[in-house]
């Protein structure tokens, strides 16, 4: 695709290359599961602090009420949206779908078709969707399963019951499941095992490629230098090798851009990619009363065909960080060092 056609494209359908994309928090619903009961769903959000906020489930903060809030962690719960897309979002080379938190036990649905299964609420999902999706009205179906009744048979298999004395029930599941342990109890709070979304949902639409990730690698600092290895994650949905130009600018906020550019050939798949950068007498960031915060903001953008494709952000501050445990007349010292300097560290658990 040359720029002539990439102007022809945009003309004539209304799309161009750069991604686009739509917010799919609002105008979900959720029901028990083998209920008609619909009610409105925040996202991010989760079943209880929905019931809570519709009156279904009583202030679980008042008299014994936490009593009163547990049973919903042993049913299942369905949530759904609709939403509409038009023949140009279609258009373009892919779209995908990313859930950025779900919690936890999950089966997700599109149109018909399962997308995703999810089984960890630390972890997002990104699930490409295109070959799913349709023109006009689009429908999500996500299936929320107890992380009770999920993870009880493997409680019964292990044998023996773990020792997780946080969790606030004869039957020690927390272990089990890779959602916050503070959720089944903690000496500090009630035992409230949530479901839901609690985290965004989006759907982006790109042309040829994406940028996945951008990790602005510190591999040292110092007062005359910082040395940085950008490290960028780069998909490309091109069926052939496209040559590309990769260009990294960076500048303390509010001061001037530097740029640097790599000329790289973008093949299908993933792709990762270097940028080394040297910043000469960097302005480091310092903790809260030893110094100024400086930041630094670094944007990756990937070009093809002179048009600007994928491109992603990341503010940084610029910081070495040490944990210094020498040997001395007492056995090991234990404190840390923020750019050379030792910093007294506040507080107690």
């Amino acid at each position: 695709m040359n720029r002539l056609l990439t102007l022809l494209l945009t003309t004539l359908f209304g799309f161009a290359l750069s991604a686009q994309t739509i917010s799919l928090n609002d105008g979900w619903q959720f029901s028990q599961k083998g209920k008609d009961t619909w009610y409105d769903a925040e996202v991010p959000g989760s079943v209880q602090r929905d019931l809570i906020r519709l009156g279904v489930l009583p202030d679980p903060y008042v008299g014994v009420n936490e009593n009163e809030v547990q049973w919903p962690e042993l049913e299942d719960w369905d949530f759904r949206k609709s939403f509409d897309l038009t023949a140009d979002h279609l258009r373009s080379d892919d779209a995908v779908m990313f859930f950025e938190g779900i919690d936890t036990h999950a089966d997700v649905f599109l149109n018909g078709a399962r997308i995703l299964q999810s089984q960890n609420m630390f972890v997002g999902q990104r699930v490409s969707v295109k070959n799913s999706l349709r023109v006009g009205k689009n429908d999500l179906y996500i299936r929320f399963y107890s992380p009770i009744e999920r993870m009880n048979p493997a409680r019964i298999t292990a044998g023996f019951e773990y020792p997780a004395d946080n969790d606030h029930s004869d039957k020690k599941l927390s272990v089990y499941n890779r959602k916050a342990p503070y959720q089944f109890g903690w000496d500090w709070g009630m035992r409230l095992v949530q479901m839901g979304l609690w985290k965004p949902v989006s759907l982006t639409f790109y042309n040829m490629a994406r940028i996945d990730d951008l990790f602005v690698k510190q591999t040292s600092i110092t007062k005359e230098v910082a040395k940085i290895d950008n490290q960028v994650e780069i998909y490309s949905v091109a069926k052939q090798p496209v040559q590309s130009k990769v260009t990294l600018t960076y500048a303390l906020k509010g001061g001037e851009v530097v740029e640097n550019s790599l000329d790289i050939v973008l093949r299908p798949g993933k792709n990762n990619i270097n940028i080394p950068v040297e910043i000469k007498n960097p302005k480091l960031w310092m903790p809260i009363n030893w110094g100024e915060q400086h930041l630094y903001d670094f944007t990756v953008k990937v070009v093809a065909n002179d048009e600007v494709v994928a491109e992603k952000s990341q503010r940084t501050g610029l910081r070495s960080v040490r944990l210094v445990q020498d040997l001395d007349e007492h056995g090991r010292s234990f404190y840390f060092e923020v750019n050379g300097h030792p910093i007294f560290a506040k507080g107690a658990n």
